[in-house]
């Protein structure tokens, strides 16, 4: 492309002006696809959020490069500092997880090694990529789900809650993902912290709503609380008021 083609370019990744066009050429043209590739090392994160919103979309059917673009992520991934662009990358390994999942597999584990040692911005950004893995394709990441068990368990409050966010997703996934934590998860509701214990129930909630065979366990457990403080009883209040409502509509 000439330099004023590559201008015009950037300008329209960073204003996110005519981007499902920019990805309908990508997807046609792969010459174009490579000029996009390069903003993904953009200064500004709106460029890198939208030049990766493209590549994600014109990539899909084109498994040669999913490797390469897997590595790319990943070191995206360690450097972003910024929420949106952090999302936009999960949303990208959401989508390589449903399209080639053999690939993702390999580097789940070097997900949740870089979040169990990374700092706290690095854990940060491992936890959005490990909840959209779980959501779309859980299956690929095999011995995670006992690290996930371990966190619930942990002295660091952060791992309890970072816990309970994937389970949260992985309640999206059907009963079959969410029994083997159950003991741990109504342990949790007696927590000394409570941020945890009205997490846990907010967990609880969101799990009994997807699932119907688990309702009336997680109802009964709710109802059997008592606990003292405010912020936990009004989150078990409105619990409670949602599964009885869809109880009654059962």
């Amino acid at each position: 492309m000439e330099e004023e083609g590559e201008l015009d370019l950037r300008e329209a990744l960073a204003t996110g002006e005519h981007i499902d066009e920019i990805a309908v050429r990508a997807t046609l043209d792969r010459d174009f696809l490579k000029e996009v590739l390069k903003y993904l090392d953009d200064d500004l994160w709106i460029v890198q959020k939208n030049a990766l919103r493209v590549v994600v979309e014109a990539i899909q059917e084109i498994p040669e490069l999913h490797e390469s673009f897997i590595t790319k992520l990943m070191v995206m991934l360690r450097k972003s500092e910024s929420i949106p662009l952090t999302q936009e990358i999960a949303r990208a390994f959401g989508v390589l997880a449903e399209v080639n999942p053999e690939k993702v597999a390999k580097v789940a584990p070097a997900i949740f090694a870089n979040y169990r040692v990374g700092d706290p911005k690095i854990k940060v950004n491992m936890a959005y990529v490990l909840e959209e893995i779980m959501r779309v394709n859980p299956t690929i990441l095999g011995n995670v789900f006992r690290d996930i068990g371990y966190m619930l368990t942990s002295k660091d409050t952060t791992d309890k809650l970072t816990a309970l966010n994937f389970i949260s997703a992985l309640g999206e996934r059907g009963i079959i993902y969410i029994t083997p934590f159950l003991p741990k998860l109504f342990a949790l509701l007696h927590d000394r912290n409570e941020i945890v214990r009205a997490s846990t129930v907010e967990t609880l909630t969101h799990v009994a709503e997807l699932n119907p065979k688990l309702r009336k366990l997680i109802l009964s457990k709710l109802e059997e609380m008592n606990d003292g403080s405010e912020l936990v009883a009004k989150k078990v209040r409105e619990g409670l008021n949602k599964l009885i409502i869809l109880e009654g509509s059962g």
